[in-house]
């Protein structure tokens, strides 16, 4: 069995001494003897080693530290490194797997977590037009359509529609909102910083050695996209930059770890920042995370632990514990819509009930599809119910995309684009309402309600969901008694 075949599963594992001592060595052949002695001794101490031996049949194939904290905050490294994520590859195959899926609680305790870490193929495979994410119609000449301002209008936020919904005014705190980017990486001028936070470094042990993502270092333009339309909503906010997804997710083995542990570490910031306010009995930070990034292929996926529909998995639980902190999750609905899929989507994972799967399914996450300006809905929007055993009734609502930036010809594509508007939206009603007035469930849910459907009766649809973001009527609902 060739090693691209081999089964690859994330493990988040609570820390020990001489796991935390072989883990900081960044040595992958030290972790992997720790966690696996640990595996066999709790195996034999329960009369289980004969029939699950073939579980301790992997290797670690990378790290994803979070062991040191963000420039710019004191964290207690013990509390970083509670948790340890390690990327693995089952060498002894899916019965193997499928033995130590069985076994995490036993071997590790009940905080362990396990699930299937996704290869990406090569994209020298595919053919990928290089307007990945062009609309249906792409058989036209040219791919936009309009410009950010009427992305704006159609979705309820000019300046003036935003003054009328008293959203422009003294009582908002927008030094109280915190924007984090989980993207390519920003540009040092989209980010606003947190005092001395300007993000969260990003760190992978591998075969290869240590490699570091840091704030500002930005891969591709990907993430100044995004950014930039929620910054159109919501200039005066904090902009923090989680540079955790690499260039296009593709020609990867593995990557959902390096996520988890980034999750792990913005949890940690969370909390200090929320022990400082309430210390200084100041008014709570309002945390918004937008996600405008997906998984194109979980076809490899283990059954017993999958990731595209598994509410148990490390992602999954990662995200879970962040809304459960009262962090709003923005995620994008995905590229694999049925009519104009990109070029790296699965067929199996590709239209309605299945396009829209993984963390960006998730019940706690507001999940974000497409349309243009004019409310046409674009054919690569990722296409609801949710898969199967996450949330049915996905996407939340849509946002527009394919249209030109105001001041130059610069695209805005994708459900990334869409993302990235709708997490501006919910930043700036954040600077009036924060989510310790108004709890993220809350908010999904008044903006689900106010959000106005392009064609078609009111209420939930698998193209568009609730119906295109309005931020003035969401204001309106927000303000009213």
């Amino acid at each position: 069995m060739s090693d691209h075949d081999m089964p690859r599963l994330v493990m988040v594992v609570p820390n020990w001494p001489a796991l935390d001592q072989a883990y900081m060595t960044g040595r992958l052949a030290a972790v992997e003897a720790v966690l696996r002695d640990r595996l066999i001794l709790n195996l034999r101490s329960a009369g289980l080693l004969t029939e699950r031996q073939a579980a301790a049949e992997f290797r670690v194939d990378y790290l994803a530290s979070h062991g040191t904290g963000p420039k710019g905050l004191d964290i207690n490294p013990e509390v970083l490194r509670r948790l340890l994520v390690c990327g693995i590859v089952m060498t002894g195959g899916e019965r193997a797997a499928a033995l130590l899926v069985e076994s995490m609680t036993l071997a590790y305790g009940p905080e362990a977590g396990i699930g299937a870490d996704l290869p990406v193929r090569a994209a020298g495979t595919l053919n990928i037009d290089p307007f990945w994410t062009h609309g249906c119609p792409g058989e036209a000449d040219y791919h936009m359509f309009g410009r950010r301002a009427d992305a704006l209008r159609a979705m309820g936020a000019t300046q003036q529609q935003l003054a009328d919904a008293g959203l422009s005014g003294a009582d908002r705190a927008p030094d109280r909102v915190n924007l984090v980017v989980v993207d390519t990486g920003l540009p040092p001028s989209l980010i606003r910083p947190l005092g001395a936070l300007t993000g969260w470094e990003v760190a992978v042990t591998d075969g290869g050695g240590l490699s570091v993502r840091k704030p500002g270092e930005a891969l591709t333009g990907h993430g100044a996209m995004v950014a930039g339309n929620a910054l159109a909503l919501v200039s005066d906010t904090n902009v923090l930059d989680c540079p955790a997804i690499p260039d296009g997710i593709m020609d990867l083995p593995a990557f959902l770890g390096w996520i988890v542990a980034a999750m792990l570490s913005v949890k940690a910031t969370v909390v200090v920042k929320q022990g400082e306010d309430a210390a200084a009995v100041a008014p709570p930070r309002s945390w918004v995370i937008c996600n405008a990034w997906g998984v194109f292929d979980p076809g490899r996926e283990l059954p017993e632990a999958p990731y595209s529909n598994n509410p148990a998995h490390p992602l999954a639980q990662a995200y879970r514990d962040l809304a459960q902190l009262g962090v709003d999750i923005v995620f994008a609905a995905g590229n694999c819509g049925q009519f104009c899929p990109n070029g790296r989507c699965s067929p199996d994972f590709t239209g309605p009930g299945r396009s829209i799967n993984g963390a960006n399914a998730m019940p706690e996450a507001l999940t974000v599809g497409a349309v243009r300006h004019d409310g046409l809905w674009l054919g690569y929007s990722g296409q609801g119910p949710g898969i199967t055993g996450l949330a049915p009734e996905k996407p939340d609502l849509c946002a527009p995309s394919q249209f030109e930036n105001d001041l130059d010809a610069g695209p805005n594509t994708g459900t990334s684009a869409a993302c990235g508007l709708a997490a501006g939206a919910v930043a700036l009603l954040r600077t009036r309402w924060p989510s310790s007035a108004v709890d993220p469930a809350a908010l999904r849910a008044i903006l689900r309600e106010t959000a106005v459907q392009p064609y078609g009766p009111p209420g939930w649809q698998g193209r568009t969901g609730h119906g295109v973001v309005n931020v003035a009527a969401a204001a309106a609902a927000l303000d009213a008694p």
